[in-house]
């Protein structure tokens, strides 16, 4: 994909993050303090299913703008093109459902708005080294991509993801309906990664990444199912488990961790320290935001 989806696909962030020794660049996972236990015994990180989070309604409006450009442009295109683009425009209510995983990473450590959704009963955040978390997402079928705030872009990126498809297929080429098929779906399934990127403008000061997985049938074998109070959610289990160090740590992406404000920060510090001591953690250390700031 060329021009502004290829600019925005090749970002990488810069930041090593506040407390960090060295300057790889970072991204940073916050959770709970039972999920900082789960992460580190099992060397997975959940990716939940689009559809149970809170903003899936952004996927199924990006998902809206891809719709308008394909029957914008069918409108003058090739008998061949415009077979592809009224049946892109015509499965997209169908991939409105269909089954994308992801997890959200942030680029500041030390975050009060992420810190606050954990409450008094304190979390941690998780800082991943760029390059290691991208072979993660890439053995799984993922994709690291920042998420896109700006109504304008988004439109802009729908537009330029038909143009760059329909470049692949000649527009003289008589297609028969198992190709259209083939073409169409290849168009939405692919898009389907980028819309899952899309968020509400509001909340463009969070500086989100997500690492997003490519359409995952229903019954593979990385998916599993949790419990909620309320709801049962599909996550996908990404493995990151990169292999031993010289010293016999395992590497699994991360090597720092913050701990979130807390009237125990320290004593989650020194726990987590142990919880984490088989793994190539190289720093540790509290928030240096006020418990009262809560």
């Amino acid at each position: 994909m060329p021009n502004l989806i290829d600019d925005h696909l090749s970002l990488l962030p810069t930041s090593p993050g506040r407390g960090s020794a060295t300057r790889q660049p970072r991204l940073f996972h916050y959770t709970t303090l039972q999920g900082l236990l789960g992460i580190v015994s099992s060397k997975v990180i959940w990716a939940t299913n689009i559809h149970y989070l809170n903003d899936s309604e952004e996927f199924a409006y990006g998902l809206g703008y891809l719709r308008t450009e394909a029957e914008a442009r069918a409108k003058n295109a090739s008998s061949g093109h415009q077979a592809i683009l009224l049946r892109v425009a015509s499965l997209v209510d169908y991939f409105k459902q269909g089954y994308v995983y992801t997890a959200s990473f942030a680029e500041d450590d030390d975050l009060l708005s992420q810190w606050r959704g954990y409450g008094a009963g304190g979390g941690v955040c998780l800082g991943f080294v760029v390059g290691d978390l991208q072979k993660i997402a890439k053995r799984s079928g993922f994709r690291l991509i920042k998420c896109i705030y700006e109504q304008s872009q988004k439109a802009a990126l729908a537009k330029e993801f038909i143009v760059h498809s329909l470049t692949t297929i000649d527009a003289a080429t008589t297609l028969d309906d198992e190709r259209v098929e083939e073409f169409a779906n290849q168009i939405v399934t692919r898009y389907q990664q980028l819309a899952c990127a899309f968020k509400d403008p509001s909340f463009r000061e969070e500086c989100e990444w997500r690492i997003i997985s490519k359409f995952v049938p229903l019954d593979h074998q990385s998916v599993k199912v949790r419990g909620t109070a309320t709801m049962l959610v599909p996550y996908f289990e990404v493995d990151l488990d990169l292999g031993q160090d010289s010293h016999g740590r395992t590497n699994i992406g991360i090597d720092t961790l913050v701990v979130g404000p807390s009237l125990q920060k320290e004593r989650i510090l020194q726990a987590a320290s142990i919880a984490t001591k088989h793994l190539t953690i190289e720093a540790s250390r509290p928030s240096e935001i006020p418990y009262r700031s809560l």
